[in-house]
């Protein structure tokens, strides 16, 4: 067991040292247990304490403080990615946001962290706009044998600052629209003198669509009509480094405290995936706050067929 477990290590970082532009260069993993269990297309949505890391400019519309974390696995727990939330509303001010990342592999030879502060402020009613700084780290263990024997390394660690830009428009209650612009900055974070590795731009666009309108008219029944009334659905398309994805997904309260969801992604380029999405929350009413705790599971096919992602998040609303 533990020379199989050293061989997966060793994989392991052959792949990172040599397609650093898919792995290193802080992959769109997403964060969150919810959106997660919607497929991936929050754009639109972006109303909870995960809003900054899919569109700034839903920080424009969230009036309570929240506050967040989210533990996730990736490839049957080799990979790991633990992240901290706060969204602070301040009235006419607007919203700011802070979120830390920390990505790491089982092997703990490299790490990837990301700080992010972030601000929201509705234009007018209809249209938010948001913003987000960002500061990208990554470091390698450079008492490693592997890191330290290879001239690959100038350096064992990096950093660099970009920033994003958001939108929500919102034509009218049932409908959302969103797109978002991330990276817009060129940022470096190679760590080889004869190598530049920047991470990638990354473009959101989307529709979320509150399905309570499409209940009152709906001739279907009232349990029908009771359902529809506290679902959504949403749908995505995101392209990066070349590669588009499309997602989408649906959101139920079966009541105030239960929540389910389900979604699926497709990406077409170099990565061939598709995933199926799951996902549920339980709200818990604690005084005059509401703990959420949400779960997200997903299922890749195609070219990473049968690896699996799992989430864990609680959302605290004050």
């Amino acid at each position: 067991m533990t020379k199989i477990r050293l061989r997966c290590y060793y994989i392991l970082f052959i792949f990172l040292l040599f397609t650093p532009s898919v792995y290193a260069a802080f992959d769109d993993i997403g964060v969150g247990a919810r959106p997660l269990g919607l497929g991936g297309a929050f754009v639109a949505l972006a109303d909870d304490s995960n809003a900054a890391n899919y569109n700034a400019g839903g920080l424009a519309y969230i009036k309570e403080i929240q506050i967040g974390a989210t533990h996730a696995q990736r490839f049957s727990g080799l990979i790991t990615y633990n992240t901290i939330s706060g969204i602070l509303p301040l009235g006419r001010v607007g919203t700011f946001g802070a979120n830390i990342g920390i990505l790491a592999e089982d092997s703990q030879i490299y790490q990837e962290q990301t700080l992010r502060f972030s601000y929201g402020n509705t234009l007018f009613k209809q249209l938010g706009l948001g913003i987000n700084l960002k500061l990208f780290g990554t470091t390698f263990d450079e008492a490693n044998e592997f890191v330290a024997e290879n001239p690959y390394f100038a350096n064992t660690s990096s950093s660099a600052l970009s920033f994003d830009l958001g939108v929500i428009v919102k034509p009218f209650n049932s409908l959302s629209i969103g797109v978002s612009v991330e990276n817009i900055l060129p940022a470096d974070i190679s760590i080889s003198e004869n190598q530049t590795d920047s991470v990638p731009q990354n473009i959101r666009a989307g529709l979320a669509y509150n399905l309570a309108s499409i209940a009152e008219m709906s001739a279907q029944g009232e349990a029908i009509s009771n359902i529809l009334k506290a679902a959504l659905g949403t749908i995505e398309v995101a392209a990066r480094n070349g590669e588009i994805s499309t997602r989408a997904g649906v959101e139920i309260w079966l009541n105030k405290a239960i929540g389910i969801r389900g979604g699926y992604g497709m990406n077409s380029g170099g990565n061939s995936a598709t995933t199926l999405n799951l996902g549920g929350s339980a709200k818990i009413p604690i005084s005059s706050t509401a703990l959420q705790l949400d779960y997200g599971f997903q299922f890749l096919t195609g070219d990473l067929q049968d690896n699996t992602t799992q989430r864990f998040s609680v959302n605290i609303l004050f």
